[in-house]
């Protein structure tokens, strides 16, 4: 097989799989802990490495698209808004996140975290926002309560206080 007979998603699994297999070997390059400990340091990077080769190896054997389905998605993003194509969706998920970060220190965690999660589920299409509301006040405390009072981790308050 020639490098001309590869498809897309075989030469992005090529790439995923050499980065999996270079992380790896720096994940098994972790010093484990000095006592002895259910969960160690290196774990998440190990499990977390196995997955991304796992998926690298899937996608080697995925098939690609057909083309006339993607010159039909092209002539539909044509008619569309540059802020809905699929560059553009990226562009302003990259935005949210830099707003976010700009943001978190000010506004503080939990409302910065509750405004990025709405804002991005309704700008990616979900309309109920009553449900998304809820979902992302939830989300919001539930990750400060998690990582401040579960975990020890200081988090910005911000203009709440807390």
């Amino acid at each position: 097989m020639s490098i001309n007979k590869f498809t897309t998603n075989q030469i992005a699994s090529l790439i995923v799989i050499a980065f999996s297999i270079f992380y790896l070997i720096l994940a098994f390059q972790i010093p484990e802990y000095a006592l002895p400990r259910p969960v160690d340091s290196d774990l998440f990077p190990k499990v977390l490495g196995f997955f991304m080769l796992l998926l690298g190896i899937l996608l080697f054997f995925e098939k690609d698209d057909e083309t006339s389905e993607k010159e039909e998605v092209e002539e539909e993003e044509e008619k569309l808004p540059w802020y809905r194509t699929g560059g553009g969706e990226i562009a302003v998920t990259i935005l949210s996140v830099i707003a976010y970060i700009l943001l978190l220190e000010i506004v503080g965690f939990v409302l910065t975290t509750v405004l990025f999660i709405f804002g991005l589920t309704w700008f990616y299409g979900y309309k109920r926002f009553v449900v998304n509301g809820i979902v992302s006040v939830v989300i919001g405390f539930g990750f400060y309560m998690i990582l401040t009072r579960g975990l020890g981790v200081y988090l910005p308050p911000g203009i709440l206080g807390f």
